[in-house]
């Protein structure tokens, strides 16, 4: 039993979050990539301006769950930020095709091309810094329930 708990690979195992770790590497990741890259036309900076409330309002939860169910790699924290814009972008592109003409589709694909870079981009520093700065408690498997 012991050596089960001590494998952070075990199926359906679950992590504890570390709240601060959490929400500094949600804070900063965005920042980080806008401040490594605001010489290319200043395109990060208006990323964070404009898709900085849509990743926090949709980022926060899917990370929590992913980090609850997960080690918490980068790369698995890039692939939900790309998957969950990929979603969104899907559920928004059916409700336009639906609801109305398809005028509005130039100004969806300019913005999903962003958003695909950016969320796997965001996603990964936030799973590196989150990495770095939690605490050994929530890298080792929560006991099964009684």
């Amino acid at each position: 039993m012991t050596e089960i708990s001590k494998n952070t690979g075990v199926p359906g195992a679950r992590y504890a979050l570390d709240p601060v770790a959490f929400a500094k590497a949600l804070i900063l990741a965005p920042l980080i990539i806008a401040a490594m890259g605001f010489w290319a036309l200043m395109i990060p900076v208006f990323a964070v301006l404009f898709g900085g409330p849509l990743y926090l309002i949709i980022g926060t939860p899917v990370l929590m769950v992913y980090l609850h169910y997960a080690k918490g790699s980068p790369s698995g924290a890039a692939l939900a930020g790309f998957l969950s814009v990929a979603v969104l972008a899907l559920v928004l592109g059916l409700y336009l095709s639906v609801a109305g003409p398809g005028r509005y589709w130039d100004g969806i694909f300019f913005w999903v091309l962003f958003a695909l870079l950016f969320g796997p981009l965001w996603g990964g520093t936030f799973g590196y810094l989150y990495n770095r700065w939690r605490s050994d408690l929530s890298r080792r498997p929560l006991p099964p329930l009684a």
